[in-house]
């Protein structure tokens, strides 16, 4: 997929365009994308797709900035893997969300030889939201509509995928993303407080916005250079030591080696408590334990 930043400079040729900020990519976004591919080869066009960075209501209403489900490199490969052939990568600001419907089309035409849009039936752009899609067709503009995905009797939409992360529903929230929710970083180094207590860790860096899980520990997968392996892992505060930092960090199990500076990811499979404080290391320790046995339980009888 070639992604360019801002308006490219070489026309694109005929297009089939899709535009959103597919936070997630969930499986909503997932079938507007296989629809908006398969309408481009069916017209002999090119699948074409324009997002927003940051996101929009980051911008707009800055109080109520929602944390990222992907952050952009995340967002845009999930993107590319739906087979889209171009991305856009618009910088989102007030000036820019002053445009006109009229203007923000223009600079659409400027670029490529529309040839339709693909959106959502909720679809609006421009001004204040005010163009939508009866707007556009008056235009003389090829829009194809697609429904929203429905799970359960509801539509499918980032906000619920954040909501279920964040009080930790992992497999609800895997539901509606097509796959485990997960938070990729490096690994830095820590207090060494887990060595000490029998289960070294490693402790991830996260880009800042990104959303993390509801405080406790979970089940979970590791994705480090050596390959994939069972995880328990933390997120909280560390009530035991009084910390007060937040922060993310796995027990990988049946691993040895160091990843220090190594980009890892972690996959959130289940929720398997609380997170606690305990009155001593000795208590701590064993409650870790626990949680190993736990996520191994788990994970194999998944797998079976």
């Amino acid at each position: 997929m070639n992604i360019t930043f801002g308006w490219p400079q070489q026309p694109l040729g005929p297009v089939a365009l899709s535009m959103g900020s597919f936070d997630g990519v969930h499986l909503g976004h997932q079938r507007l994308l296989a629809t908006l591919v398969s309408s481009a080869k069916a017209n002999a066009e090119r699948a074409a797709l324009v997002t927003f960075e940051p996101h929009p209501r980051c911008v707009l209403d800055p109080g109520n900035c929602p944390q990222q489900i992907t952050t952009l490199d995340e967002k845009l490969d999930l993107i590319a893997r739906q087979g889209v052939e171009e991305a856009l990568v618009i910088n989102f600001t007030r000036e820019f969300a002053a445009q006109s419907a009229e203007q923000f089309l223009a600079q659409i035409d400027a670029v490529c030889n529309l040839g339709r849009l693909v959106v959502g039936p909720d679809f609006h752009f421009g001004h204040d939201r005010s163009a939508g899609i009866a707007w556009t067709r008056a235009q003389g503009r090829r829009v194809e509509v697609v429904d929203g995905t429905m799970i359960q009797g509801r539509e499918i939409h980032s906000s619920e995928v954040r909501r279920l992360v964040t009080v930790g529903e992992m497999g609800a929230a895997a539901r509606l993303l097509g796959r485990h929710f997960r938070l990729l970083g490096v690994v830095a180094r820590g207090d060494q407080i887990g060595r000490r207590l029998g289960f070294p860790t490693v402790n991830l860096a996260l880009p800042p916005g990104k959303l993390i899980p509801g405080r406790g520990i979970y089940a979970g997968y590791a994705v480090h250079p050596g390959g994939e392996t069972m995880a328990a892992i933390s997120v909280g505060y560390r009530p035991t030591f009084e910390a007060t930092e937040m922060r993310v960090e796995a027990f990988l199990l049946d691993f040895e080696g160091e990843l220090y500076e190594e980009h890892l990811e972690l996959r959130f499979v289940a929720r398997l408590r609380d997170e606690e404080r305990f009155a001593s290391e000795a208590d701590l320790s064993e409650a870790i334990a626990r949680d190993v046995d736990a996520t191994r339980q788990l994970l194999s009888d998944q797998r079976r």
